[in-house]
């Protein structure tokens, strides 16, 4: 058995290289359709037959809901049918020639290209040797003996893998496989083993392409809350205890903000790791509409709010009789509640790379797993956009 490696650099686009320049935010978009529940004896996913009509798998059921906002937790029957498996990855990406279709039909290849000299299309000639993609040239006279390689600046451009293989190392980092379980799962391709490296490269290739996806994006959500609503805010540092002593804790101080019968989640890390007045409005100010009546803790940072067109409520934490509940019944404890899970995450995975990339990626696992996303299309996505 052999080892195989990728030598693919990492992409030209610049990632974020401190948590000051992160924004995570979390959308709220809904599917119209209500399919048929999932049950015990449904067949495989990714199979292709239809429900018999009649059956009880066609008798809707009522969906289970998620928090305040009423989302129903479990993916529908069809959902799952139409979702990308390891069946299919293996049956549909199979092959060199396989690949090479999917890669054109989802623009992942240029199927044309220009003479940038004789201002005429270029002959694409194709191979079917394993990490190639061809390679496209012109006839005519200086050109003759120049040719351009199709992986161009593409999403697999100096790559020497197969094309089945990069695209199953892919799809297992869109279905959150370790490295572990992708090195198992890869291992039937030609008698190959994938070195741990090589799925830590691509891992990292599929994480910078969320990143620079969501950076590039952010400026075209809508903000949230308005006249009558009311947006949750707190505050909290991402760490570990010095030599897990005591309480102080070196991390990154973020801020959550959550509109109540939302799921439309928000996270900032603070600029300069700070949680002054000053960050925390301007935060605020950047995802709340005026007129929301904002929820917070005492924190004194929060204390200007009124200032800037919000209607400021606080519940007392150190209060013995009303600690978590205000006698007036304002409360934070939805966003808490995120930013508990959030950080029992974060101590499970004790991720040591950017803290930027990690929350990124955690709030687009998120998205799609409350939006019933496919995971493997949306990763597409967003190497599309990155290698446009």
């Amino acid at each position: 058995m052999t080892t195989m490696s990728s030598p693919k650099p990492q992409a030209s686009l610049s990632t974020p290289s401190s948590p000051e320049e992160l924004t995570v935010v979390q959308s709220d978009s809904s599917r119209s359709a209500e399919p048929t529940r999932v049950s015990s004896a449904e067949p495989t996913p990714g199979c292709s037959a239809e429900p018999t009509p009649g059956s009880s798998r066609d008798m809707p059921e009522q969906p289970s809901s998620s928090g305040s906002s009423g989302r129903r937790i479990n993916l529908y029957a069809d959902e799952i049918r139409s979702q990308w498996n390891l069946f299919m990855i293996f049956s549909t990406l199979g092959t060199h020639e396989q690949c090479i279709a999917f890669a054109e039909q989802q623009g992942l290849l240029p199927t044309s290209k220009m003479c940038t000299y004789h201002k005429q299309p270029m002959k694409l000639t194709e191979t079917t040797c394993h990490g190639q993609v061809g390679k496209f040239s012109c006839r005519k006279g200086k050109c003759r003996n120049k040719s351009y390689s199709r992986a161009l600046g593409t999403w697999f451009e100096n790559s020497r893998l197969p094309l089945p293989l990069i695209f199953q190392l892919t799809y297992l980092f869109s279905a959150n496989y370790t490295y572990e379980l992708a090195r198992k799962e890869t291992t039937h391709y030609r008698e190959t083993v994938v070195s741990q490296a090589t799925i830590a490269d691509w891992y990292s290739y599929c994480r910078e392409a969320i990143v620079v996806y969501h950076l590039e994006n952010e400026d075209n959500l809508q903000k949230i809350g308005g006249p009558g609503k009311i947006v949750q805010v707190d505050e909290s540092k991402f760490g570990r205890r010095k030599y897990n002593r005591g309480r102080n804790v070196e991390g990154h101080w973020v801020l959550g903000l959550i509109e109540d019968g939302s799921d439309d989640l928000r996270l900032e890390v603070c600029p300069g790791n700070e949680r002054n007045a000053d960050v925390l409005v301007g935060l605020i100010k950047k995802h709340v509409q005026e007129g929301t009546t904002i929820h917070t803790d005492f924190w004194k940072g929060y204390d200007c709010l009124p200032e800037h067109g919000y209607i400021h409520k606080k519940v007392n934490h150190s209060d013995p009789v009303n600690k978590f509940v205000a006698p007036d019944g304002v409360h934070t404890q939805r966003i808490e509640s995120h930013r508990r899970v959030m950080k029992r995450l974060y101590a499970k995975e004790n991720y040591k790379g950017n803290f930027t990339e990690w929350l990124i990626e955690v709030m687009w696992r998120r998205k799609i797993k409350i939006n019933h996303l496919d995971p493997f299309e949306e990763i597409i996505k967003c190497i599309k956009y990155v290698y446009k």
